[in-house]
């Protein structure tokens, strides 16, 4: 009974995670009306990541492994804030310049596929051909889901497209190397610490990019209430709770999880915005939440 209630706390942490990241387009959309959307991104993760070192400040546990990890492995930390907050979120943001937020989420469903990639390759991690099928009906899914904000119109190709789409491509590789990487060090110093020191290096790289679009923290109280949700909820608490089911599953199997963010981000458009739900949507739903239950067996 204590192990099944370790997997069910497991598979929560894991839900929940995405759930809180489908959350964050509804936050960031009422955030970038004031805010660029480089300024966002250094603004969530300083307050993400200075709200967890004050929380183990106050436990006074958690301070051990932070310290060891930075002293043992730097070098792969900096790389994770370098790779999986920095560059990930300069390219999946730059990328929204030039094409579509449509094609940007095509792209992006391609990081549990790479990271499962990765998983099998780089990490020995198995997954059958039960497995294999869930994961392309989750692909299905997702990508019915953003099929169905088209409404039948489709951008014409162009350059910019083209650069744009290749931006977001290596925003979702990025965030793939991100996992991958978090992997092989959450085992050894817990979700706390990843989530914090990779958050914090990712801050810092991204703060010259704010800096360069100019923005500004005046701002009103309810974009103050959105970027503390999107910080400490999609942030701090989402990421914690990632890195957790992480630590106690295998990282091809977590990362399909990831395909209920576009579920409750299109449940929230349709709920709180307004916004039409299709057919293709809610076919995609069924797919992503049906290919979750064969990935995980």
């Amino acid at each position: 009974m204590p192990k099944e209630n370790e997997m069910v706390r497991t598979y929560l942490a894991a839900v929940l995670a995405a759930a809180l990241w489908g959350v964050s387009f509804l936050l960031t959309k009422v955030i970038l009306t004031q805010m660029g959307p480089m300024t966002a991104a250094a603004v969530r993760w300083w307050i993400a990541s200075l709200a967890l070192l004050a929380l183990v400040a106050v436990r006074g546990s958690g301070r051990g492994a932070l310290q060891r990890a930075w002293r043992r492995e730097w070098v792969r930390f900096v790389g994770l804030g370098a790779v999986g907050v920095g560059l990930f979120y300069i390219l999946q943001n730059a990328a929204l310049v030039y094409t579509t937020s449509v094609d940007v989420g095509l792209i992006m469903n391609m990081v549990p596929v790479l990271t499962t990639m990765m998983g099998v390759w780089l990490l020995g991690e198995q997954f059958n051909r039960r497995a294999v099928g869930g994961l392309i009906a989750a692909t299905l899914g997702v990508t019915l889901i953003s099929l169905g904000g088209l409404d039948g119109v489709l951008a014409e190709a162009t350059h910019s497209r083209l650069l744009g789409s290749l931006m977001a491509f290596g925003a979702a590789v990025a965030g793939a190397v991100y996992m991958i990487g978090g992997k092989r060090v959450v085992s050894t110093y817990g979700p706390l610490t990843v989530t914090i020191l990779s958050g914090l290096l990712g801050a810092v790289i991204l703060t010259p990019a704010a800096a360069w679009e100019g923005g500004s923290l005046a701002l009103s109280v309810p974009v103050w209430a959105a970027l503390l949700g999107l910080a400490l909820g999609s942030g701090a608490a989402a990421y914690w709770l990632y890195w957790y089911a992480a630590e106690r599953l295998p990282i091809s199997r977590v990362s399909v999880f990831i395909y209920v963010t576009p579920v409750v981000s299109t449940v929230l458009g349709v709920a709180v915005l307004g916004e039409p739900m299709s057919l293709a949507t809610g076919a995609g739903a069924a797919c992503v939440l049906g290919g979750i239950m064969l990935v995980q067996g």
